[in-house]
């Protein structure tokens, strides 16, 4: 007689189990259309994806002179300050002369190809897809600071 409660209260334990989390979701419309809804986009090469903008912008700028790359802000931006400002990995902190010394005693011409190869712990152009224009200006406002 007990094992047939047992197997009765097993029965509708599992069954409330099963049909708990189906009587928590939300099934409006709305919910059902975002939860389907895509989390991206694929977009090919050679195809517009959004981008006419940004470079008609790009264009403008570089018309009327405003297209020029602003190092300081291209630092933050382009990710070169998680390391260089922590000196992560042993890249040279901002504004360290004596880290810098004997990079800048090598010139700009190859700490330019420096970021653009890699160096060390550092990827490629440091990860980002900076233009090389960018790239130039980030390491002439790192070398400003080091100076």
């Amino acid at each position: 007689m007990n094992s047939k409660w047992v197997v009765r209260g097993l029965f509708v334990l599992g069954v409330a189990m099963m049909s708990g989390p189906g009587l928590l979701a939300d099934t409006s419309d709305e919910a059902i259309a975002e939860r389907l809804a895509p989390v991206g986009s694929v977009c090919l090469q050679g195809q517009d994806c959004g981008t006419a903008a940004a470079e008609e912008q790009a264009e403008a700028d570089a018309e009327s002179g405003g297209g020029e790359a602003d190092g300081a802000s291209l630092y933050a931006s382009t990710g070169c300050a998680a390391c260089h400002d922590s000196g992560a990995a042993g890249a040279p902190e901002l504004g360290d002369s004596q880290a810098w010394s004997a990079r800048l005693e090598q010139g700009t011409e190859a700490l330019y190809q420096s970021v653009f190869e890699g160096k060390g712990a550092m990827p490629a152009r440091g990860g980002s897809s900076a233009s090389d224009e960018e790239i130039e200006a980030v390491v002439d406002y790192m070398v400003a600071e080091a100076e």
